[in-house]
């Protein structure tokens, strides 16, 4: 059984005995929508060129998912890559929901009840079975901490998602270094061990974030000057 780069996302994002969210919601939104691009490409279904997203095939695919974010596609006027990922960030809500269903249908994931201060309804998503999770912290450790290669596209997207999510100890634990990881992702982008599609993701990911931290900042400014 394989896992989407969604679901390896959502996994890393979640705490394994909680089942809680574990980096900002927002952040991870923008990592969700990035990953919906990369698989959208991976499947032939979109391209990136010039900073643009061009549909090549609109016909459904065998996720409900993507089929919903190609419906979004298609109702969007401005196709810049970075406005898509903002736009695709928004559906966020219902695409966490649904990978997590899919991710408690492998048996990977329970779903667990409860209330904050005995009245608020609240539900997390606890670990059932971890194997296929610690295989891909695995592979990120071996590419970082020993040098191996990427192996496939997903794996340098997620060293991305774990930077821009401050995500990074929930791979690397106490010893997280975020220069090492930078570092290894500059050498594996320089290499061309990964496809085009991966570097256009990562780069419309990371323009979606900053405009993210940079409407936050001013959004604070203007508040505090009041």
């Amino acid at each position: 059984m394989e896992l989407s780069i969604l679901e390896k996302i959502t996994l890393i994002a979640l705490d394994d005995d909680t089942g809680k969210w574990v980096t900002d919601s927002m952040r991870l939104n923008y990592a969700l929508a990035g990953g919906v691009l990369l698989q959208l490409t991976q499947k032939k279904k979109i391209e990136l060129v010039d900073n643009k997203v061009i549909v090549l095939d609109n016909s459904p695919t065998d996720n409900l998912l993507l089929n919903d974010a190609m419906t979004l596609l298609d109702g969007i006027t401005n196709k810049k890559a970075v406005n898509v990922v903002y736009k695709l960030a928004r559906l966020t809500r219902k695409l966490k929901d649904g990978i997590v269903i899919d991710l408690m249908s492998k048996g990977i994931l329970k779903e667990q009840e409860g209330k904050v201060m005995w009245l608020f309804p609240t539900t997390h998503y606890p670990m059932v079975d971890s194997t296929l999770e610690n295989r891909v912290k695995a592979e990120l450790i071996d590419i970082v901490d020993n040098n191996h290669s990427a192996q496939n596209e997903d794996n340098l997207f997620l060293l991305s998602v774990l930077l821009n999510c401050n995500l990074e100890k929930e791979v690397f634990g106490n010893k997280a270094n975020k220069k090492k990881i930078t570092k290894r992702i500059e050498e594996l982008t320089a290499e061309n061990s990964v496809g085009g599609a991966t570097n256009q993701a990562l780069i419309q990911m990371q323009a979606a974030m900053t405009m993210l931290m940079i409407s936050t900042a001013t959004i604070s400014a203007t508040s505090s000057s009041r």
